[in-house]
């Protein structure tokens, strides 16, 4: 059966609502810098469509096809994503206090993220325009790892542009999925200029960005399944972690959208958001305060996908959560620790930090007095714990018999590796700060021989692999300066575990 679907005829800016032709690739608005959103025709849409129009189509987001975007269908570069599950999380509403609260699990998304709804429609688009490449800033480790993985089932170049101080914050995870999944990565010492434009589509790449207007499209598809499996009824609440700021735009989006072609006839649903307490744009200026962070800060965070210095949809944040007399609620990094555990152990979903702020921020609002424990509730989680091992290893590694395991594999690991120089070099610093020369005379000891140019190599590779960190430097005697050593928490763990074998 071919899509029956209406065309949007213009781009409008939600700022200052100018409109633009919708063929021509803008970003933010050029009068104003306000996000364009495509300016769809409700009123024919609602001559189409009613509760029955998707009840025999698959769970994707290509299921509200109607609802979004016109793209040929044989253009169409899908990898199943959306038809997540609204679960209702007895147990953590039991542990919480609280009637009724829904999950809507977003882990299980193609690549592990919500992302992958508007990576869809962007990549579709682009496939239909005719562009056989896209290139994106790496500012998300999903948002790139998404692109990658659907570049690579539409069968196009994938470049991925990402500043040299900022790759060391994308969790490993993201990093694994963008070069399995073709991406080319490239670092540099400072944002690149994007590509050059050409009115020929094979011979430049397409932009992705967050900001895109038909990336925006797939977002709104949150609400349109939720509302479904509600029975086409809104919550009383749906709390959304908040970066950019985008995702709880679209989602308050959608709703208004389905209140427009009467899906639903209830609206009645607060807009929620959730902030890191470093990075809180949103909420403090919801709240007509100045906001707590400032672009010349560095806040070192778990939950690296919230940590955005100038959010880039925070307007559209705040008009939402004020229009629907929702809250916007700060967390911290270790009520988003105790958050992963708690979804994980009641629950069975494993979330990266970002993706359980939500159950963080309910959290701090039941204890503030800010919801009612009759409401019906919808924690939005964004994206799957296995892309953050390193984080999901700091509240597992609490259980002091899985902390030994893990410590005796990675021990073991660490030994196949290494090397007998480097064990012993690595016991040497184990037991006290030192420096190379001190080291050369432990290992000389205990019947190494190398000259002082391999010591320092060694030291080099064990710093690079996190075992060891230089702890100062200083000048002796007008001598040149000495570089001391000693090992990290990872170091000293290694070096217990393998005592331990």
């Amino acid at each position: 059966m071919k899509w029956t679907l209406v065309q949007a005829n213009s781009l409008i800016c939600t700022a200052c609502d100018k409109k633009y032709p919708v063929d021509i690739e803008y970003h933010p608005c050029p009068k104003c810098g306000g996000q364009l959103f495509l300016d769809l025709e409700l009123r024919d849409i609602a001559k189409r469509v009613n509760e029955r129009s998707f009840a025999e189509r698959s769970w994707s987001i290509w299921r509200y096809r109607e609802l979004l975007p016109v793209i040929n269908e044989e253009m169409v570069v899908s990898l199943g994503e959306g038809g997540t599950a609204l679960l209702e999380s007895k147990r953590l509403a039991r542990e919480l206090g609280l009637r009724k609260l829904l999950v809507k699990d977003e882990t299980t998304n193609p690549t592990g993220s919500f992302l992958d709804r508007g990576m869809t429609v962007d990549i579709s688009k682009a496939n239909e325009i005719g562009f056989r490449s896209v290139y994106c800033r790496q500012d998300s480790g999903n948002f790139a790892a998404s692109a990658s993985a659907y570049a690579a089932r539409a069968g196009f170049n994938c470049t991925i542009s990402s500043p040299r101080e900022g790759i060391e914050a994308v969790n490993v995870g993201k990093l694994y999925q963008i070069i399995a999944y073709g991406g080319n990565l490239v670092v540099e010492d400072a944002a690149a200029h994007y590509p050059r434009r050409s009115e020929n589509a094979r011979e430049r790449p397409h932009i992705l960005s967050p900001s895109n207007p038909y990336f925006a499209e797939g977002e709104k598809t949150i609400a349109f399944e939720i509302c479904e499996q509600l029975g086409w009824q809104t919550p009383d609440r749906i709390i959304v972690p908040m970066g950019s700021g985008e995702n709880l735009s679209m989602i308050w989006r959608g709703i208004s959208e389905l209140g427009q072609v009467g899906l639903i006839n209830r609206q009645k649903v607060s807009m929620t958001g959730v902030q890191l307490e470093s990075y809180a744009e949103i909420v403090d200026r919801l709240h007509g305060r100045r906001a707590t962070h400032s672009p010349r800060d560095a806040h070192k965070t778990v939950a690296v996908e919230l940590a955005m210095k100038k959010p880039s949809h925070a307007y559209l944040a705040i008009n939402a959560i004020r229009g629907s007399r929702g809250e916007g609620v700060k967390v911290n990094d270790n009520e988003v620790l105790n958050a992963m555990a708690l979804l994980a152990r009641t629950e069975g979903i494993f979330a990266e930090p970002a993706a359980a702020s939500t159950i963080a921020g309910l959290r701090r609002l039941i204890d503030e007095g800010a919801v009612s424990r009759d409401e019906t509730i919808v924690c939005v989680i964004t994206g799957a714990g296995l892309k953050d091992p390193y984080t999901a290893r700091r509240f597992i590694s609490k259980v002091k018999q899985v902390d030994r395991i893990l410590n005796q594999i990675e021990s073991r690991s660490y030994t196949t590796r290494l090397g007998r120089t480097k064990l012993a070099m690595l016991q040497v610093i184990a037991g006290k700060e030192t420096y190379g020369y001190e080291i050369w005379r432990s290992l000389k000891r205990l019947g190494f021989e190398l000259d002082i140019s391999g010591v320092y190599q060694h030291l080099s590779d064990l710093e690079k692999i996190g075992l060891i960190a230089k702890s100062r430097t200083e000048s002796v005697l007008g001598k040149p300066k000495r570089s001391y050593y000693c090992t990290t928490d990872k170091g000293r763990a290694f070096v217990s575990a393998r005592e331990g074998i």
